[in-house]
């Protein structure tokens, strides 16, 4: 089953407590209630938080998380550049600055860590930039780069 963009349904939203992962992100909580699902693989991919302001070093900062096989995963993604209007192709270059904070990977995962940012990759790529919200695109491809500082 691929990836798709979905509101959460509400019995999501109880099963992976969502409101309680919301609680831990901007003052108040995040109010995101979109995620790009793979129900088959139970992978769900959920920007929680971006950045403000005019400079694009903090405005293209974003956290999610990562819902992976029943490990929740925290990431922040920097979007670099990004292109497409409706009906057109569209692209995004997106570079992964941390998983986890500093901590990277929790060990029993270490080992899937090429298929999480396989997973990812794909997962990005259905997002299109805007989840449930995206334009029309003809066809949506990224590039995602690892930071150097980015432990795995």
């Amino acid at each position: 089953m691929p990836f798709v963009n979905e509101f959460i349904p509400a019995l999501d939203v109880e099963k992976y407590g969502v409101k309680a992962i919301d609680e831990k992100f901007v003052v108040g909580g995040t109010s995101a209630r979109q995620w790009t699902a793979n129900r088959q693989e139970d992978i769900f991919l959920r920007n929680v938080a971006r950045g403000g302001g005019a400079e694009s070093e903090i405005r293209n900062q974003t956290i999610w998380t990562l819902h992976w096989h029943g490990d929740l995963l925290m990431l922040r993604l920097d979007l670099l550049d990004a292109t497409g209007s409706p009906g057109e192709p569209g692209w995004s270059h997106w570079k992964l600055i941390w998983l986890n904070g500093s901590n990277g990977l929790p060990e029993h995962l270490r080992q899937y860590k090429n298929q999480i940012i396989e997973d990812l990759k794909t997962a990005l790529a259905a997002y299109q930039g805007a989840g449930a919200y995206s334009a029309a695109y003809s066809d949506y491809s990224i590039t995602l780069e690892i930071g150097e500082e980015c432990m795995l």
